[in-house]
């Protein structure tokens, strides 16, 4: 009777042993899914970032880039108007030389016309000429004829005022022109680059507890209980004594 005790322990630890190796290996299974999965979405989560950080670097070294050119353009362009200013400068100077030159000749027709006017009053009063009406009007004539040449000289003048005024306008209008040429031949090209979307947080599944091997032990307990009434009979574990190991009756 021994012997059917021993034999049913001995089936009942192998129940349990057995139990909760089948146990323990299925949650090892159970919690290394787990955390390879954890593991899988850690990983993608870091690359996706990765990728995210890499991207907004590449949007940001462009951007810089574009904005050096930009800047170079503004510095042509200013120097473009630069160079549009100093040649309508030059243009401006060469017209206001002209014009006094101009003027300045039409000073010494002003002087020559107004020495032959004396010149002529004096040949008059000094030809004895008898004074009254007729001495009046030989003075007159040569008054009148003084005036002719002088409105001449004057309309001269205002002709050269003109013509600068004409020539001065154009040379605005060139520059402006040049200038509104060179504004619309300089874009900027800069525009602000949007950040990437940071990647979705991967939630982490919770690593399964580890069974209580009570479930194998009670199963290990039914196998060896089971196994004592097959081998020993129905009334072994009725009969047994526990102090000696053996049944009674």
């Amino acid at each position: 009777m021994c012997t059917t005790l021993a034999v049913s322990i001995a089936l009942g630890a192998a129940q349990a042993a057995t139990g909760i190796q089948e146990q323990n290996a299925a949650y090892a299974a159970r919690r290394d899914a787990v955390l390879r999965s954890n593991h899988a979405a850690t990983t993608k989560y870091a690359n996706e970032l990765t990728i995210a950080e890499y991207n907004d670097k590449l949007k940001g070294d462009v951007f810089e880039r574009e904005l050096k050119a930009d800047a170079a353009a503004q510095t042509e362009l200013a120097a473009v108007r630069q160079n549009n200013q100093i040649n309508a400068d030059n243009a401006s100077v060469a017209a206001q030389v002209e014009k006094n030159e101009k003027l300045a000749e039409q000073a010494f027709k002003t002087q020559d016309n107004l020495a032959k006017s004396i010149a002529a009053q004096g040949e008059i009063l000094a030809s004895g000429a008898q004074s009254g009406n007729s001495l009046a009007a030989l003075l007159q004539g040569a008054e009148r004829e003084f005036g002719f040449e002088q409105a001449q000289i004057d309309a001269s003048q205002d002709s050269v005022f003109r013509a600068y005024a004409i020539e001065q306008y154009g040379i605005d209008l060139d520059k402006y022109s040049a200038d509104v040429a060179a504004i619309n031949s300089t874009k900027s090209i800069a525009t602000q680059k949007a950040a990437s979307y940071e990647p979705i947080k991967p939630i982490m599944q919770a690593t399964p507890r580890k069974p209580s091997i009570l479930g194998p032990i009670l199963s290990g307990a039914t196998t060896a209980v089971s196994a004592g009434s097959a081998i020993g009979g129905e009334n072994f574990w009725k009969d047994l004594n526990w102090s000696t190991g053996t049944v009674t009756g």
